[in-house]
């Protein structure tokens, strides 16, 4: 006698919703966008990319570049600032290992999601003015516009969390 599966006998692939696979893919985009923005600040925090920027805009403002190096000197000297392009980094890939849990239905990494997209706000708290300082030229609003910015980054944040948490009943425990 042969065994004979029917269609009705052959398991079948769990189907991943329209929604969930929408934001898998804006944050697989959103993570690789990540990696190269981390990338590239790793190379322009080193001191000699940062003294040529600094040049750069002398030959517009000597005041607002000495301020800027000031700025600069002050710091090269955080041990926050030298190592936060690394963290960026970390939270971006462990954000990144999030997500493909979920789109493997893996439910613990809405968890590993919601933590990596929360952490890097505490650098930047932990960076305290020095996380806007070298934002733009000195006296003028960058402070004000970065802080729109990471506004807007936090609320983009919590809304991805919260519609990842409208599919949690579709992942596994």
């Amino acid at each position: 006698m042969e065994n004979i599966l029917t269609t009705d006998e052959i398991p079948q692939p769990k189907k991943r919703s329209q929604f969930l696979t929408v934001l898998c893919v804006l944050s697989f985009i959103m993570c690789a966008l990540g990696v190269a923005s981390s990338i590239l600040k790793i190379y322009n925090n080193t001191p000699e990319n940062m003294q040529k920027n600094i040049e750069k805009f002398r030959a517009i403002s000597p005041e607002g570049a000495d301020q800027m190096e000031n700025n600069m000197i002050e710091m090269q000297n955080d041990p926050i600032f030298k190592i936060s392009p690394y963290l960026e980094l970390v939270y971006t890939l462990i954000s990144f290992l999030g997500v493909l849990m979920m789109w493997n239905f893996k439910r613990i990494g809405f968890y590993i999601y919601a933590i990596a997209e929360i952490l890097p706000y505490s650098t930047v708290a932990l960076m305290g003015k020095n996380a806007f300082d070298m934002m733009g030229p000195p006296g003028q609003s960058t402070a004000k516009f970065a802080m729109i910015g990471l506004g807007i980054g936090v609320l983009i944040d919590l809304v991805f969390v919260f519609m990842y948490s409208r599919n949690l009943k579709e992942m596994d425990k």
